[in-house]
C-alpha cells in the first residue's frame, strides 16, 4: 500500500497515542513520532527544518502548559516561522492550535469555568476543514482558550462577526465555535491561517466521546494539506509500506528456543465449593506450603460478586527453593533469590526489570494445561508506584532502599477454583510431581468431608487502631492547590491521595479473614513475601479495579473505576446512576478512559484499540462505581509489554500522565505511596497475566513495627468540590477501616 508520511510532534500529551492511530486508520500515511524537546534539533533549526523536508505535513499535538511557554511547546513554535521553502502543512491540536493562534497575534486567557473531560456542541462555517460535516459533539480538555479579539458575548452568537477575521489578528480565520458553557461565553475551536497551510483545532478529535462528524476535520485536513502541495511543492515519493501498522515491527517467538513446561494437572468437580480460607488454613497445617500467596475472587452466598472479572481465586503454592526476583528503583539491581542464596543483577532502570521478567517468562513457557484455568504456573506478586513512576521518567521521591518496589515469586504449584462452574484445579510445572497432586487432592477431599471444621481464625478478636491519617483542612487545600494548577493548564485531571497508618498486632491471615466477609470484591489478595536477606511484607486487599489482563492469545483489557457513590439509606442503584450521570463523574472516567487508549494504543503490535463498555455502573459491597473497559490484541508480542508501557496506572494518576505525576509528587508532599496504587497478579507460563489496581488494601513491611500502610484519594477536576472529595476520600478509605477496626 502506497502511504504519504506526516510528522506528529508529541508535547509529553497522554492522548497521543491516540492521534497517532487515528491518522493511521483515517489517512493514507505512516505517522513518525518525535517530543518536542527531541535533542537534534530543539538547537539545530537547520537540522529541524531538513527533517520536516521528508514529510508532507506535520501535526502538532495537545499537551500541558501554556503556548506562551517555550518548554511547554518546544519544537511547536518553531512551525510558524519556518522558512518558505520548508513550508509544509501543519494540523495544531489543542496546545498546538493555542500556539498557532498565539503566533498569529491572539491572546491566551484562562476560561472561567475549564473544560476537562467535558462534551460540547460546535457551530461550525460548513467549509474548508469542516466541508460536508454534520453535527459535532467534541471532548474538550482546556483551561486555557483562544481571544481573537471580537466581541464575545452570548448575545452576539450566530452573528457574521463571529466568522470574520479580527482586526487584531488579520491572518486567522475562524471555522468552528462553542457555546455550551454560559460563563465561558462563545469559545473559539478551530481557525486557519489565511496565507499559509497552517489550521488548528482546540477541541480532541481522537477522544472516545468525539463523534464521528468531529473527526471528520482529519480528512478534510488531509485533503486539503494534499491541495496546497500539489500547488505549492513536487511531489514527494510515496513509500510503500505493509498494509498492516506495525506488522514489521512483529517478533514471532520462536518456541523451539525454549521448550515448553509440562503442565501436570488434577480437575475436582463439586456441587459446591470448599471455602477457600479452609482450604488456605489446610495447606499450611499440613505443611503443603508454609506461605500460600492468594489472588481471591470475593464470593456472595457461593456466587462470585462480578463473574466478568472474578470468577476464579488462585492459589500460588511456591517452595522454599522457588525463586523470587525483586528490583528497587534506588539500587537498580534485580535480585534473584533462592535457598538463601542471592544473585544480583545490574540493570539500569524498571524497564530493564520488566525485559528481565518477560525473558523470566519466556524461559519457563507452557503450551498445555486446563484450558479454563487462566493460571497454570508462574510469577504471583506486586509492581509498587514508584515502580511505575521511573517508567515514564518521573524521579521516584522518598523511595525506601530496603522496601523492593518490583517484587514477583515463582508458584510452581497452584491451586485454581472456578466460582462459576465450581471446578478445582491443582496444578503443578515441576517434573514427576504426580504424588503432590494425588497427596493434595486427597487433602482436598478430606476437607470437604469435615464441615465442621470453621477455621481458627474466626474466633480471634481482632483489635486495631488508627494512629495517623490526613486532616480535613489539609487534604482540602491539596484538592485546591490541584485544581490551580488545572486552572493554569498544568494537567485536565489529577488523582489526589493520602494514607492513613493503622496499629495492630494481629495476625495479617485474621485481618484478612475479616475484611473478605466484610467486603468481598473480585481482586482480594492475602500475600506473605519474605527473605532472608531485608524486610518482608504482609499484604491483606479487597481491590475492585482490574487494572490489566490479557489472554493466552494476547487480548488484552482495562477496566478502569473513576467514580463513587457510597451505599446508604435511600441509595438505589437508580439515584447511583443518576448521581454518576453528572458530568464531574463522567468526566473523571472519560479522561481516564483516553488516557489508558493512549498508553494502549501505543504498545507495540497493537493495531486497534476498542471500548466495548463504556461508563456503567457496577454495585459492589460498600459503593456503586462508574466502570468502562477498554481492550485491544498484542499481535506477535506479550501483555508484558502492555503492562511495562501502562504504569503507573491511570485511574491512580490523572491526565496528562507524566506532567500529573511530577505535581501529585509535590502536592503530597514527596511522600512515597508505595504499593498503593501500584499493581498486583500474577503472570502465567502459559502466556497471560492479570493485574490489579492496589486499592482498598491495607500492607505493612516488617521493619515497621505493626504499622500498617491504608492509602486512599480521588479524581481532581476543575469541578470538585473540596469538601466532596474529602468525603470521597474517607468512604474508600473505610471500605478498609470498618472492615478491620
Amino acid at each position: 500500500m502506497l502511504r504519504h508520511r506526516i510528522l506528529f510532534i508529541d508535547a509529553y500529551d497522554s492522548f497521543s497515542n491516540s492521534i497517532v492511530a487515528l491518522l493511521q486508520a483515517e489517512l493514507p500515511v505512516t505517522v513518525e513520532s518525535i517530543k518536542i524537546d527531541d535533542a537534534r534539533f530543539v538547537l539545530n533549526d537547520e537540522a529541524f527544518f531538513d527533517h520536516l523536508d521528508g514529510f508532507d505535513a506535520v501535526v502538532a499535538g495537545p499537551g500541558p502548559g501554556h503556548p506562551a511557554n517555550a518548554k511547554d511547546v518546544g519544537l511547536i513554535g518553531k512551525l510558524w516561522n519556518l522558512p518558505e521553502e520548508h513550508l509544509l502543512p501543519v494540523l495544531g491540536i489543542c496546545l498546538g492550535f493555542q500556539s498557532l493562534c498565539l503566533a498569529s497575534g491572539a491572546n491566551i486567557e484562562r476560561l472561567k469555568e475549564p473544560r476537562h473531560g467535558i462534551m460540547t456542541m460546535v457551530d461550525h462555517c460548513h467549509q474548508d476543514i469542516y466541508a460536508d460535516t454534520g453535527r459535532v459533539v467534541a471532548t474538550q480538555y482546556h483551561s486555557l482558550h483562544v481571544t481573537l479579539g471580537q466581541k464575545s458575548s452570548v448575545d452576539d452568537w450566530g452573528s457574521s462577526s463571529q466568522w470574520e477575521k479580527a482586526e487584531k489578528c488579520p491572518e486567522l480565520v475562524p471555522l468552528c465555535w462553542t457555546s455550551m458553557s454560559l460563563p465561558n461565553g462563545p469559545t473559539l475551536m478551530a481557525v486557519r491561517h489565511e496565507r499559509k497551510p497552517f489550521w488548528g483545532v482546540q477541541y480532541h478529535p481522537e477522544s472516545i466521546c468525539t463523534n464521528s462528524e468531529g473527526y471528520k476535520l482529519m480528512k478534510n485536513w488531509w485533503n486539503k494539506a494534499c491541495e496546497w502541495r500539489s500547488q505549492n511543492r513536487a511531489a514527494r515519493p510515496v513509500q510503500e509500506v505493509n498494509s498492516e501498522p506495525h506488522a514489521e515491527d512483529y517478533d514471532a517467538v520462536d518456541s523451539l528456543q525454549h521448550p515448553a513446561a509440562a503442565v501436570q494437572w488434577t480437575q475436582m468437580d463439586f456441587e459446591q465449593l470448599p471455602d477457600l480460607a479452609l482450604i488456605m488454613e489446610m495447606l499450611q497445617e499440613q505443611g503443603v506450603c508454609e506461605q500460600p500467596l492468594l489472588l481471591e475472587s470475593g464470593t456472595r452466598k457461593g456466587k462470585p460478586v462480578n463473574a466478568e472479572t472474578g470468577r476464579f481465586s488462585i492459589i500460588g503454592l511456591p517452595l522454599a527453593s522457588s525463586k523470587q526476583y525483586r528490583f528497587s528503583t534506588l539500587d537498580r539491581y534485580m535480585e534473584v533469590a533462592s535457598n538463601g542464596n542471592i544473585e544480583r543483577i545490574p540493570l539500569e532502570d524498571v524497564a530493564d526489570a520488566f525485559a528481565h521478567i518477560e525473558d523470566i517468562m519466556l524461559s519457563n513457557k507452557a503450551t498445555s494445561g486446563p484450558s479454563d484455568s487462566p493460571f497454570w504456573g508462574g510469577l504471583i506478586g506486586f509492581i509498587s508506584y514508584e515502580a511505575g513512576l521511573q517508567s515514564i521518567d518521573v524521579s521516584p521521591v522518598g523511595a525506601n532502599r530496603t522496601h523492593p518496589d518490583l517484587w514477583f515469586v515463582m508458584a510452581e504449584r497452584s491451586i485454581v477454583l472456578d466460582h462459576v462452574d465450581h471446578v478445582a484445579y491443582l496444578q503443578t510445572v515441576r517434573t514427576s510431581d504426580d504424588e503432590w497432586l494425588r497427596a493434595t487432592q486427597s487433602l482436598i477431599v478430606q476437607l470437604t468431608e469435615t464441615p465442621t471444621n470453621t477455621g481458627k481464625s474466626r474466633e480471634e478478636k481482632l483489635v486495631a487502631r488508627l494512629t495517623d491519617g490526613p486532616e480535613e483542612q489539609e487534604y482540602c487545600q491539596k484538592v485546591l492547590d490541584c485544581q490551580a494548577n488545572l486552572r493554569a493548564g498544568e494537567s485536565y485531571e489529577l488523582c489526589l491521595t493520602d494514607q492513613s497508618t493503622l496499629r495492630t498486632s494481629a495476625e495479617p491471615w485474621t485481618m484478612y479473614r475479616q475484611l473478605r466477609d466484610r467486603n468481598p470484591a473480585p481482586f482480594s489478595t492475602f500475600m506473605r513475601l519474605e527473605h532472608g536477606d531485608g524486610p518482608g511484607i504482609s499484604i491483606v486487599g479487597s481491590s475492585p479495579e482490574r487494572f490489566l489482563s490479557w489472554s493466552r492469545s494476547g487480548k488484552c483489557q482495562f477496566r478502569p473505576i473513576k467514580g463513587t457513590v457510597k451505599k446508604a439509606p435511600g441509595v438505589t442503584r437508580a439515584k447511583a446512576e443518576e448521581l454518576l450521570a453528572s458530568p464531574k463523574e463522567r468526566a473523571e472516567n472519560l479522561m481516564i478512559v483516553d488516557l489508558i487508549r493512549h498508553d494502549l494504543a501505543g504498545v507495540k503490535g497493537i493495531a486497534k484499540v476498542d471500548v466495548p463498555k463504556l461508563m456503567s455502573v457496577e454495585e459492589y459491597q460498600t459503593v456503586f462505581q462508574l466502570v468502562s473497559v477498554i481492550e485491544g490484541t498484542v499481535k506477535g508480542g506479550s501483555g508484558i509489554s502492555a503492562l511495562a508501557a501502562s504504569l503507573p496506572p491511570g485511574s491512580m494518576t490523572g491526565a496528562p500522565k507524566k506532567r500529573s505525576c511530577e505535581l501529585l509528587s509535590e502536592i503530597e508532599g514527596g511522600k512515597p505511596r508505595g504499593l498503593y496504587s501500584g499493581v498486583l497478579g500474577y503472570l502465567d507460563v502459559g502466556g497471560g497475566g492479570d493485574f490489579s489496581v492496589v486499592i482498598r488494601t491495607a500492607f505493612k513491611w516488617d521493619d515497621e513495627g505493626d504499622d500498617w500502610h491504608v492509602g486512599a484519594g480521588g479524581a481532581i477536576t476543575a469541578l470538585s468540590d473540596p469538601e466532596a472529595e474529602w468525603e470521597e476520600m474517607l468512604t474508600k478509605r473505610e471500605s478498609v477501616l470498618t472492615a478491620l477496626l
